[in-house]
């Protein structure tokens, strides 16, 4: 092995071992706070220490960040004593959704090559380890998830990342065991998808798919395997394919309690015209669920609806502008490389995930939106290098 390559398999090899750690070993430590927090927040404070050592322009940028979301935040919650605010929760997970993204945009190339090879073979595992341990029905007894990752729309959310950078991989993997192993995982993945039965990461799932590749036999071959692997592998099959028949229904669809919430947080936000422009403050959503009459709901489950009805016009406007920014720098890309179709179908996850529910604030998931974020930050990944996992 030459000095360069033992180089940078011991460059890669932490940022290999912090991914499965935040995989395998996210559990819940209590208020909120997962093993992959933890990780995700060490990582921040040795970026930030390391900034230090550097004149601390970073740090400066870092520190811009928290008063902004804080101020923006904090004017939100004036005059909003009428609800039950969960804002330490709330606000610590978006500042460390910029913050996380902060630290991880700048990697070395070569570190987001291993990451997007090993982050499917980590999901892959968990996910067969929790079928075989046969804890995938904790939140649904018709519906898998993996417990660490949380729901199983959640969850459906984290495999289709995953998928996407399994899709990467084989693009860009010439080894034939390497190959046969990305096969492996994404049969796995897909079957994991489809055994959530969530519409929200099924709809992530191909759009971003579509947006990523434009090989119709890759797609074939997909749906071939995931046919085949829930016959072979998914228990209580008709029953899951009774409930899945119900997702196309449009009428059901159309009475879906979130059409409820939206309804209800978008007609609070337009009533006043100070809530409008700040919104009501992060953890401020309090929702009486659809024919409950104890139950509250807390999710705006939708990222656009969460985002504007927290932050108001001018938080829901810098995310809009990021989204647009985001997009621009992608198709300004070469359209050869195939780090702008993951990124783009990475964006398009977002995007349509965001209409259903708002994935990229979900604590277990914290990790995985950091780095996706920062994939889609990162202004070096174009650079011209020859990829070989």
């Amino acid at each position: 092995m030459t000095p360069s390559k033992s180089n940078e398999i011991a460059q890669t090899s932490p940022w290999i071992l912090w991914a499965m750690l935040c995989i395998f070993l996210n559990l819940e430590i209590g208020g909120g706070f997962y093993g992959s927090t933890l990780c995700l927040a060490w990582i921040f404070g040795l970026w930030t220490i390391n900034d230090l050592r550097n004149r601390g322009a970073k740090t400066g940028l870092a520190l811009l960040v928290i008063l902004l979301v804080t101020a923006l935040g904090a004017a939100g919650l004036m005059w909003n004593s009428s609800k039950e605010l969960r804002v330490y929760e709330e606000l610590g997970k978006v500042l460390l959704l910029i913050l996380g993204t902060l630290s991880l945009k700048e990697l070395p190339k070569r570190v987001y090559q291993s990451l997007v090879f090993w982050i499917p073979i980590g999901l892959a595992g968990i996910a067969a380890l929790t079928f075989l341990s046969g804890n995938g029905n904790e939140y649904d007894l018709l519906r898998f998830s993996i417990p660490s990752m949380g729901s199983s729309n959640s969850t459906a959310y984290g495999i289709a990342i995953g998928l996407l950078m399994a899709h990467f991989s084989w693009e860009n993997t010439q080894g034939q065991l390497k190959k046969i192993i990305i096969i492996t995982v994404g049969s796995v993945l897909l079957v994991a998808l489809i055994a959530t039965v969530s519409r929200g990461g099924l709809l992530q799932y191909l759009l971003g798919f579509l947006a990523f590749t434009n090989r119709k036999k890759l797609l074939l071959f997909g749906i071939f395997c995931t046919i085949l692997g829930v016959f072979l592998w998914v228990p209580n099959i008709l029953e899951l394919l009774t409930t899945f028949s119900r997702l196309i229904d449009f009428q059901e669809l159309q009475g879906n309690a979130r059409m409820g919430i939206w309804t209800n947080l978008v007609g609070e936000l337009l009533a006043s015209p100070w809530h409008l422009m700040v919104g009501f403050g992060p953890g401020s959503i309090w929702v009486r669920q659809v024919n409950m009459v104890t139950n509250m709901q807390n999710s705006a489950h939708s990222l656009y609806v969460e985002i504007f009805y927290s932050f108001g016009v001018i938080g829901g406007s810098i995310f809009l502008w990021w989204l647009w920014r985001t997009l621009q720098r992608i198709l300004q890309s070469p359209a050869s490389d195939s780090w702008r179709r993951l990124r783009f179908g990475l964006l398009i996850t977002i995007v349509a995930g965001g209409l259903l529910d708002s994935y990229l604030f979900t604590a277990q998931l914290l990790w995985l939106s950091c780095l996706t974020l920062a994939i889609l930050e990162n202004q070096r990944i174009h650079d011209p290098e020859t990829i070989e996992f």
